[in-house]
């Protein structure tokens, strides 16, 4: 409700981007705590400045963040009419504070909804493993604890770049399911560069190795363009809601897999953890090519609709439509972006 479709995918990209940045202060904030000589461990003194951090910055985001235009304090009436009006195009309706039965019920029966749980759940289980493992598998590579800390941090600066880049990409092409790919596919080489270059947990190609290290730092673009899809793809204030509902539950459960795919008993290999890896992400790419077949599919469905109505019923409805709350599969004006 706050931005055009072809606006959302930055949008998204510019708070995710938040993600990356994190791998790069949080690796340097580690190295400088690991030299710490105090009573507590180094790990405690980490958590509770990351937590105390993170406290802080979300009780400003709920005072200060408005849920929608009309709530903007900082708005004039005039301003917040201009705000809704620009999005008008989107079809997508405004935010509702009452929940429709209605639209939860579709969403349980839109086959895209469960797609999209599916990519989240494939894009979130290598992000568990790697998020929790990568120090651990720069170690095994043949570096210290310390320079693992420090090898960690390019990856994220790689993850900063992609993550802006495809934000950027998908909103100019208007194209969230293809440049999800451009995300993906370099991650998959990068695993598979690890299972190629260390066989059994004996390092080949030390430099090999940290580059493919460094190429998975570009997957967790596919989750940003993921929430961007759901922006861009679900409407109805009910429906969009219980969509992102599902979205975070498979992101969550997908995370706490992820972390059991690397097994102590495999060290320093760790080979079920890479396989799974360019598994899930090969499997990923599968998926993401259905949704875009479907969302094609329901543009074809409702430019036909729009052909069979004369340009005056067309102009009235629209109108009516633009904030009427309603979902995408009840307005033959929702565009989906593929």
């Amino acid at each position: 409700m706050w931005y055009k479709k072809n606006e959302q995918g930055r949008r998204v990209s510019t708070f995710y981007v938040m993600n990356s940045l994190t791998q790069i202060f949080g690796g340097a904030l580690a190295y400088g705590v690991s030299f710490s000589k105090a009573h507590f461990a180094s790990w405690r003194i980490f958590f509770l400045a990351i937590g105390v951090m993170t406290i802080i910055i979300g009780a400003m985001v709920g005072i200060l963040l408005p849920d929608s235009p009309v709530k903007a304090k900082r708005f004039t009436d005039a301003e917040k009419v201009a705000a809704l009006l620009r999005t008008k195009d989107n079809q997508s309706g405004t935010q509702n504070n009452h929940l429709k039965k209605d639209q939860i019920i579709e969403t349980f029966k839109d086959p895209r909804v469960w797609l999209v749980c599916v990519c989240t759940m494939l894009s979130s289980i290598p992000n568990g493993g790697l998020s929790n493992f990568n120090s651990i598998l720069l170690t095994t590579f043949g570096y210290t604890s310390r320079e693992a800390l420090i090898m960690s941090m390019p990856a994220g600066a790689v993850g900063v770049v992609c993550v802006l880049f495809v934000g950027w990409l998908s909103d100019k092409l208007h194209d969230r399911t293809s440049v999800m790919l451009v995300c993906t596919l370099p991650t998959i080489l990068g695993a598979g560069l690890m299972i190629g270059l260390d066989p059994g947990g004996h390092p080949m190609n030390k430099a090999g190795l940290l580059v493919a290290s460094f190429l998975t730092g570009t997957f967790g673009a596919a989750f940003m363009l993921m929430l961007a899809y759901n922006a861009s793809n679900f409407a109805g204030h009910s429906k969009k809601v219980t969509t992102n509902a599902l979205t975070l539950v498979c992101f969550a459960v997908g995370n706490i897999l992820g972390t059991q795919t690397f097994q102590a008993k495999e060290a320093p290999g760790y080979i079920s953890g890479k396989i799974s890896i360019v598994a899930t992400l090969s499997a990923l790419c599968f998926v993401i090519m259905i949704l875009r077949w479907m969302n094609l599919r329901l543009n074809k469905k409702n430019a036909a609709t729009l052909a069979a109505m004369s340009e005056e019923e067309r102009v009235d409805l629209k109108n009516k439509m633009a904030f009427a709350d309603r979902s995408d599969k009840d307005n033959p004006f929702f565009v989906y972006t593929s």
